[in-house]
This record gives C-alpha cells, structure tokens and sequence, in this order.
C-alpha cells in the first residue's frame, strides 16, 4: 500500500479517536449527573417510608427533571455520535455542508469549551451542497475547528475568543467561513500548511481563501473554471 494511504489511515483513526474520547468524557459525566441524582430520589425514598420525612413532591420533581435532561443530551449525543460513526460507510455523494458543520460542533463541544471558544454556526443562506466523501468533509471541518481554537489561545488570556461560522451566498460555489472578533491575520495564514492538511483538502476538493481583512479564513469549493 502506498505511503500516503498509511498516512491518510493514520490521521483519519487519530481523527475518530479524538472525537470518541471527546464523546465518551462527555457521555461519561451524564452518567454521574444521573447517578447523583438517582441517589437524591432515593434518599427521598428511603426517608419517606421510615416515617422521618414526606416526600416533597416539588423536590422529588426537579431531581426528576435533572435526571431526563441528562438522559435527553446523552440521546442526542448518541445520536450524533452515530451518524459520525456511519460516516465512514458512505461513498462520493452529495453532502450538506451546513449540517456537516453543526454536527462536528456538537460532537467536538467539550474540545471547544476546553479552548474557552465561543462557537456560533449561522444558517447557510442557499443550499451548501458539495459531492465528497462524508467522513473526509466532516475530517476537514474538525481540522478548521481545531485551528480556529489553536490560533485563538495565541491572544491574551482577557481576549474574549469569540468565532462566527458563515456560510457563502453562491451555491455554485459553496464555502464556509470562520470569521474570529479577535486574533493576528498573520497567525492565520499559515492555516492548512502542513502536508497532512494539504492532502486533505486535496481529497475534498476544496481551497482555503481569505477573503476578509485581519483573520479569519474560509473553505471554498473552486467553481468548474477555477478547478
């Protein structure tokens, strides 16, 4: 097998690996909020029927409450989870860009907030449509993610580290936009330069652009002209 197919093999696993411990972490503190406040209800229970306490039934419903929103998050990161999952089963197709993005902001939430970046995912204007390999589209949002929150932690500590996600208003030429309030424009145009990341954009079929002056950068697929 040729080395760049090892290569991609590499960094697509290090890809799902990272977005699985994210999950997991995550799926993992629903599951103390749950068993915390499952042993609440209990203690509830336990006091009720040796006579020391009514039940409060206003206490008895919040601690409830607390327990089917845990359980509803856990659902949909599941969920979620999933369809990334799935997403290496999927030949070239057609693929929304739009809900690509929202999906690895869900997915990658708890890498984000690690960052202390506020992630804000507008509604795409036209359809965002591009043929590609879902799994390889959904690597390469991470990637902008990731980079996005990586050149961010360069600015001061007060900075606040706010990023608006934007989509183009052409859908012959379907872009996604990662427009930061703060950050050097030149951090940002080194962006994608390794090797690594130049393949895979490459598999994508998509360029970077920075159309914006100060930071900020976007993913654009070339028009038929441009390819």
């Amino acid at each position: 097998m040729p080395n760049h197919d090892l290569s991609h093999d590499r960094e697509g696993v290090t890809f799902f690996g990272t977005l699985s411990a994210a999950v997991t972490h995550d799926m993992k503190n629903f599951l103390a909020i749950i068993n915390e406040n499952a042993g609440l209800l209990g203690d509830l229970a336990v006091k009720a029927r040796n006579g020391k306490a009514d039940m409060d039934p206003r206490k008895a419903a919040l601690i409830s409450e607390k327990i089917i929103k845990q359980v509803n998050r856990a659902d949909e990161m599941i969920k979620q989870f999933n369809r990334f999952s799935h997403s290496m089963d999927h030949a070239l197709e057609t693929v929304d860009m739009e809900d690509m993005v929202q999906l690895v902001a869900g997915l990658a939430e708890r890498i984000i907030r690690h960052h202390e970046v506020t992630i804000t995912v507008t509604s795409a204007p036209v359809p965002c449509l591009i043929q590609a390999h879902r799994f390889d589209l959904l690597h390469l949002i991470f990637r902008a993610f990731e980079m996005t929150c990586e050149t961010l932690n360069k600015t001061p500590e007060d900075t606040p580290k706010q990023v608006m996600v934007i989509f183009g208003s052409d859908p012959l030429v379907p872009e996604i936009c990662f427009l930061p309030d703060t950050g050097s424009a030149s951090a940002w145009d080194v962006l994608f330069d390794e090797p690594k990341d130049r393949a895979l954009l490459d598999r994508v079929n998509m360029r970077v652009n920075k159309p914006f002056t100060g930071s900020g950068f976007c993913l654009c697929k070339p028009c038929e002209t441009q390819q």
